[in-house]
C-alpha cells in the first residue's frame, strides 16, 4: 500500500512539473506575493537603436547583480527587439537572474495601445505592488504626430508603427504610477504633459533631444527602488553623465527635469491668463530660446521665454513663473545642445507657438487636450 501510494504521488508530481513546462510562456498562477514596488522598463526596441538596447539591458542586470532589488522591489522589462532576432518578452531582472515570464507572439505591435495595456496588465497581475514606476525607452519626437510621437515599431511589412501620444495617455491609464522616467527625445513638452496628466505623480522628461545611449541605467536603477525616491538625485545623475559626455567630445548634451503632475494646472491657468490679452504670434520666432535645431526647429519653444515675448504683464508673467517653479523642481541643463545651441537661460519645459505656421495642423497638434483646452479658447 505505502508503495502505491508513493507511485501515485510520483505521477502526480511528473504531471504537475509536465503541465508547468508546457506553459512556461504563460504567466504563472499562483498568486504572487506584494512588493513596495514594481518599475516597469517598456522597451519598444524592434527599430534602429539595438546596441543601445542590449548595453541598457545589461546595465540593468549589473546594477540588480550590485544590489539595486536590495529593498525588494521587483524589475520587470517589456522588451520588443528586432536583434539578434524579433521578439517580444516580458523577463523580471532579479540578483544573479534573468528569468523568461511571458512570451509574446513575435508580431506583436509593441506601440499599440491595446498592447502596452495588455502589457500593464500582466504586471499588476504578476507583480503587484503597493506603487509602480514605469521607464519608457524607445524614440519620440514629442507631441508631433503621425511621427513617432511615443515609440517606434518596424513591423515584418518594414512599415513603421507609432502611438500618438493621446494614445499613449490612453494606454497609460489613470494615476497608475508614482513616476514615469521617460527615456527618449523631447517628450518634456507643455501637450505632452498636459495629456499625462493624470498618469502619474511625477514624470522625469527632456525638453530636448537625448543622447543616444540612453540614461545611465546602472547608475540610477539604485534610485528608482530607494525607499525614498530621491528625483532630485536621478535628474542630476542623468546631467552630470551626459555633461561629461559632451567634455569628452559627445556633441548631444541635454536639458533634463522632474515635473510635479499636481501643478501642471495651475501652469494652464497661468498660461490662459496670459493668452487672454495676448494672442498674436511673436514677430521674431528665431530669437526665442527653442529645444528642437535643424530638422526639429520650430516646434519646441521654451514656455517662458515665449510667453515673455508676447506678453510685458509683470504680474502675470511672474504667477507664471512661481507656478513654472512650483511644476519644474528641477531643470539641469548642459551648456549648449549639439555643441552649438545655448541652454543658459530656460525654465525647463517646451512648448508650440500657435499660428506660427501650417505646422499644427500637418502634425495633429488640434488633436491635444492642451489645444483644446488652453489654446483654442483664445485663437479663434
Amino acid at each position: 500500500m505505502k508503495h502505491k501510494l508513493q507511485y501515485i504521488l510520483l505521477i502526480l508530481t511528473s504531471f504537475i512539473v509536465f503541465s508547468s513546462c508546457e506553459d512556461s510562456d504563460d504567466i504563472d498562477a499562483r498568486e504572487p506575493a506584494m512588493v513596495s514596488r514594481t518599475v516597469l522598463v517598456y522597451m519598444a526596441a524592434n527599430n534602429s537603436p539595438s546596441l543601445p538596447h542590449t548595453q541598457n539591458f545589461n546595465a540593468m542586470v549589473s546594477a540588480a547583480n550590485n544590489g539595486a532589488l536590495a529593498n525588494g522591489g521587483r524589475l520587470i522589462v517589456f522588451r520588443k527587439i528586432s536583434y539578434p532576432k524579433v521578439e517580444a518578452q516580458l523577463v523580471e531582472i532579479t540578483k544573479n537572474t534573468v528569468n523568461v515570464l511571458k512570451t509574446y507572439p513575435s508580431d506583436i505591435n509593441s506601440v499599440a495601445p491595446d498592447v502596452m495595456k495588455m502589457v500593464i496588465a500582466d504586471i499588476h497581475h504578476i507583480a503587484p505592488a503597493e506603487e509602480y514606476g514605469l521607464l519608457l525607452w524607445s524614440h519620440a519626437s514629442g507631441w508631433i504626430a503621425p511621427s513617432r510621437s511615443w515609440g517606434q515599431d518596424i513591423g515584418f511589412s518594414g512599415q513603421d508603427r507609432e502611438m500618438s501620444i493621446p494614445d499613449l495617455a490612453d494606454a497609460l491609464g489613470n494615476h497608475q504610477f508614482r513616476f514615469i522616467y521617460m527615456d527618449c527625445c523631447f517628450m518634456g513638452n507643455i501637450e505632452t504633459l498636459y495629456e499625462l496628466r493624470d498618469v502619474a505623480d511625477y514624470i522625469i522628461a527632456s525638453p530636448t533631444e537625448t543622447p543616444y545611449a540612453g540614461m545611465d541605467y546602472e547608475r540610477n536603477i539604485p534610485e528608482f527602488f530607494a525607499e525614498d525616491i530621491d528625483f532630485h538625485k536621478i535628474v542630476a545623475n542623468t546631467h552630470e553623465v551626459v555633461a561629461a559626455q559632451q567634455r569628452d567630445g559627445d556633441h548631444c548634451g541635454i536639458a533634463i527635469s522632474l515635473y510635479d503632475m499636481s501643478r501642471i494646472e495651475a501652469v494652464s491657468e497661468a498660461v490662459k491668463s496670459i493668452y487672454a490679452d495676448n494672442t498674436h504670434v511673436p514677430n521674431d520666432t528665431y530669437s526665442i530660446q527653442q529645444y528642437g535645431f535643424m530638422s526639429w526647429d520650430s516646434y519646441f519653444y521654451d514656455l517662458d521665454a515665449y510667453m515673455s515675448s508676447i506678453s510685458d504683464d509683470e504680474p502675470a508673467i511672474g504667477r507664471l513663473r512661481m507656478e513654472l517653479q512650483q511644476f519644474i523642481p528641477i531643470c539641469r541643463a548642459t551648456e549648449k545642445i549639439w555643441q552649438r545651441y545655448p541652454l543658459d537661460d530656460i525654465c525647463g519645459v517646451s512648448a508650440f507657438i500657435p499660428g506660427s505656421s501650417n505646422l499644427q495642423t500637418k502634425y495633429h497638434y488640434d488633436d491635444l487636450k492642451w489645444y483644446h483646452d488652453v489654446v483654442e479658447p483664445y485663437f479663434q
